[in-house]
């Protein structure tokens, strides 16, 4: 079903479509003035001023057409007062195909590329009017029905609903044509946008999905440097007590000792290695990762969702690692916000708690007024959601709070102390 309803804006067009509007425009002011002189030469019409009125005002129809794309409210108005003036002054040439095709492809182009719906509607309705007053004016005399016809109607009336039809036809299928052709650039345009917004998404869940695997590798780190050093410390024990009495035993130990420092330091090389990540922006790969005071820009990147930022307590030092995890931490709970909440509002709040009996911590609460738990992304999702938010927390001994709100909607609340980097 075609609608009228205009909330898009169509782009500009592009200099390419601009260059084409203005060769199309050419010829076809070429083929007007070629129509005149055929037409003259057909019936015998005159063409006006100087045997040359008729040629220039054609002319003219068609150099109008330049503008169609890049400015269709004025190209219709100039087409329309031509189309007029060529009526007025020029009466027997008002039927040439060319001057009738001409205010066709403005009124077209007014509806497929105006920018301005009030101005497309206003300027529509004045040339609607005009046009079909000027016709009825025209066809008031019944001179201009000269046969009696047989049938039911008159030949005055006849002629009468015939023209009437006939135009109804020209100018509501201009518009009609018109408006089909902005609606398929619209939809066209929303396909592209929906391309680039899948596009973006899938991008950030492969960020997500190797910050994960880092964590899982500096995990495996800890592992390792934590096995290696304990028997280390084990071996160095030993040995030290049978330094003296067995010296043989003493130096079995320290081989193995050397042995298992060797045997580390390869596995940490081999860690370290795949933790390595090439920055897209950053070439010399020490592009700063984003902390606690990023959080504020990355709400304002929400989209479809009203958000809000909100900061409480006296911001003190944080560890990068922290700020690393509680940024992405936010950045997940936005994430599970915008693509499974159906929610119309998020807040984020960071907050500074320092603790008289305790370490300080740092906190940061996202709450929405969407469906709750219901379709939420966790680790069986094929990503790593809700489950990598408590992981993350749980490196730095934090706590989480995920879940349902008693009053509807969704919390995700994470704590982590903040002292020195173990």
């Amino acid at each position: 079903m075609l609608t009228l309803e205009r909330s898009w804006t169509r782009p500009l067009p592009s200099s390419r479509q601009v260059r084409v509007d203005v060769w199309i425009a050419v010829v076809a002011s070429l083929v007007s003035v070629a129509s005149v002189e055929v037409y003259r030469n057909a019936s015998g019409a005159s063409v006006g001023w100087h045997g040359v009125e008729a040629h220039l005002w054609f002319a003219l129809a068609g150099l109008v057409l330049a503008g169609r794309r890049r400015y269709p409210l004025t190209t219709l108005a100039l087409e329309s007062m031509i189309f007029f003036a060529v009526g007025e002054r020029l009466t027997e040439l008002g039927v040439v195909f060319t001057i009738q095709m001409t205010l066709f492809a403005a009124l077209y182009a007014a509806w497929a590329w105006s920018r301005r719906p009030r101005g497309l509607f206003v300027l529509t309705a004045v040339v609607l009017v005009a046009m079909f007053g000027w016709l009825l004016y025209e066809l008031r005399d019944p001179s201009v029905a000269p046969l009696e016809a047989d049938g039911l109607l008159s030949a005055h009336a006849a002629i009468i609903i015939y023209s009437v039809a006939v135009n109804v036809v020209y100018f509501f299928g201009a518009i009609a044509w018109g408006q089909a052709a902005w609606l398929s650039a619209r939809r066209s345009a929303r396909i592209v946008e929906q391309i680039e917004r899948e596009r973006e998404q899938n991008e950030a869940e492969r960020r997500r999905a190797v910050q994960s695997e880092r964590v899982r590798i500096a995990r495996d780190l800890h592992d390792v440097v934590a096995h290696h050093v304990s028997g280390i410390g084990v071996q160095a024990a030993g040995a030290s007590r049978l330094l003296e009495s067995r010296p043989d035993a003493a130096g079995k130990a320290l081989e193995v000792i050397e042995g298992s420092s060797r045997q580390a330091v390869s596995q940490m090389h081999q860690l370290v290695g795949l933790l390595r990540e090439v920055d897209e922006e950053h070439h010399d790969g020490r592009a700063p990762h984003p902390g606690i005071e990023a959080i504020a820009a990355l709400v304002e990147t929400v989209q479809d969702v009203e958000a809000e930022y909100h900061e409480v307590g006296e911001p003190f030092s944080v560890p990068p690692t922290i700020g690393v995890s509680m940024y992405r931490i936010t950045q997940e709970a936005l994430t599970n916000v915008q693509r499974h909440a159906a929610a119309r509002r998020v807040t984020v709040t960071v907050r500074h708690v320092a603790l008289v009996d305790g370490p300080d911590a740092v906190e940061v609460e996202i709450l929405d007024d969407g469906r709750g738990a219901s379709g939420r992304a966790s680790s069986d999702s094929g990503g790593y959601g809700l489950m990598g938010i408590r992981e993350r927390a749980a490196m730095h001994d934090g706590e989480t709070e995920i879940g349902s709100r008693p009053n509807g909607g969704f919390r995700v609340r994470v704590r982590i102390p903040v002292g020195e980097e173990s």
